[in-house]
């Protein structure tokens, strides 16, 4: 191996302090030690494949986890306007005694209103609310006319 020569130049300030600056000659020939290194440094095309498969694969993973957590809020959201919408139908009922559907209902969704006659002077109504995803909603609510009908119905 070539021998490194060194070469000082220094600067001299006042007070004594010098600063010498070192200056390194590298011989000429360095092509064993380059051949050396560049065999050690960065991946493989395989290695870089690998990884990049592996990326692949846990991108579209999350993604897809993504999409199912999407799916899950929209699902959850739908329930609860679901419930929303056949409470608001049985208030109205109570509000007035003309049973009318809700002036806008979603696209896609189903809205249900029966009513049962009890005799003497009561009926139940149930309001049944079918989102797109199929999940169904059902409120039922008593409707008495005067208040001995319910302890007639009770007791009976």
């Amino acid at each position: 191996m070539p021998q490194r020569q060194t070469v000082a130049s220094g600067l001299s300030l006042a007070g004594g302090w010098t600063f010498v600056r070192m200056r390194r000659s590298w011989p000429v020939s360095r092509r064993n030690e380059r051949s050396n290194r560049d065999a050690s440094v960065g991946f493989s095309l395989p290695e870089t494949l690998v990884a990049t498969l592996l990326f692949a694969v846990s991108l579209v993973g999350l993604l897809q986890y993504h999409q199912v957590l999407q799916q899950s809020l929209l699902h959850q959201m739908q329930q609860r306007q679901a419930w929303r919408l056949a409470h608001q139908q049985l208030e109205t009922e109570g509000a007035d005694s003309v049973s009318s559907l809700p002036r806008s209902v979603p696209a896609g969704w189903r809205v249900n209103r029966e009513e049962q006659r009890h005799p003497p002077a009561c009926r139940r109504v149930t309001v049944t609310v079918v989102t797109p995803y199929h999940y169904r909603a059902a409120l039922s609510r008593w409707f008495c006319d005067t208040p001995d009908a319910v302890v007639q119905r009770d007791s009976g």
